[in-house]
């Protein structure tokens, strides 16, 4: 993008010395603060979901359930019933 704008003003006898190379630092740094800022971002959601302690999907009914399940969702929910809740306070 500053390229063509160095380009053109040196051509065009408008150009000062040092103004591209200032330029093109700029929106250098200023894109790496963006990418940084998107894997900062990236990070902290993947902590959010992780800390949220919800499961990845729920399981509505169970095609085809294993022999000696109980009820649609009885292998799935076998999980659930064991875990113990956290006391807070």
């Amino acid at each position: 993008m500053a390229i063509p704008v160095v380009i053109g003003l040196h051509f065009a006898d408008s150009y000062l010395p040092g103004f591209g190379t200032i330029t093109i630092l700029i929106l250098l740094l200023g894109g790496i603060q963006l990418i940084a800022l998107g894997v900062i971002g990236e990070y902290v959601g993947r902590i959010y979901d992780e800390v949220k302690h919800r499961p990845l999907y729920i399981v509505r009914e169970e095609r085809n359930p294993p022999t000696g399940a109980v009820g649609p969702v009885a292998s799935a929910r076998a999980g659930l019933a064991a875990r113990v809740p956290e006391r807070v306070g």
